[in-house]
């Protein structure tokens, strides 16, 4: 067994644990993240399989596989976004003077 073989076999098995973590995942963000790491550890398999076989064309299959993991990472993101969305930004907007504020003493 080469040395490329048990990376993937260990690579596999933590996105094994990734999986266990979006199903049970208390809470939306838990599930968010490990859906991101198992494509992420998805793409390191492919680049992995790239190496063992000499075929570099495999990078473009990871590239467009963290392209399309990033993707809808956006996307689920967007839907967990409040109905007040409009509030938020514009409390995320003022944050910036808040820790100028603070951070020259103003705030105490």
């Amino acid at each position: 067994m080469s040395i490329d073989s048990i990376i993937i076999i260990l690579i596999m098995f933590l996105a094994l644990f990734d999986f266990v973590r979006a199903i049970m995942g208390p809470t939306a963000v838990d599930r968010i993240v490990a859906s991101s790491a198992i494509s992420t550890k998805g793409m390191a398999v492919i680049l992995v399989l790239a190496h063992a076989n000499g075929n570099m064309s495999f990078i473009d299959v990871a590239l467009v596989l963290a392209l399309c993991g990033f993707v809808g990472l956006l996307a689920l993101l967007r839907s967990l976004l409040p109905a007040n969305a409009d509030e938020l930004t514009k409390v995320l907007e003022d944050r910036p003077d808040t820790l100028v504020r603070f951070i020259e003493g103003e705030g105490e």
